[in-house]
């Protein structure tokens, strides 16, 4: 199901005290690769890796993942 609450979110490469990796920049959803590759050649890997990436994305919920209150925010490099 897509989730529509936050149109502005987008996707960031984030770096935290605690966390590296690509992430919401509204929320604290964090993208967790469901395994390692298994594809044959590095580009169906790549393949794979973005194509998990953008449907876990599109379909997270902000609401299910708020900020920690006082948190820092994000380091974001531009991706």
């Amino acid at each position: 199901m897509l989730h529509q609450e936050n149109s502005s979110r987008e996707l960031v490469w984030n770096e935290g005290q605690n966390v590296e990796g690509w992430g919401c920049s509204e929320c604290a959803w964090v993208f967790n690769p469901s395994g390692p590759p298994a594809d044959e050649s590095l580009d169906e890997m790549k393949r794979t890796f973005k194509t998990q990436l953008s449907a876990e994305f599109a379909s997270h919920a902000c609401a299910e993942h708020p900020r920690v209150k006082g948190a820092t925010p994000w380091k974001r490099r531009a991706g």
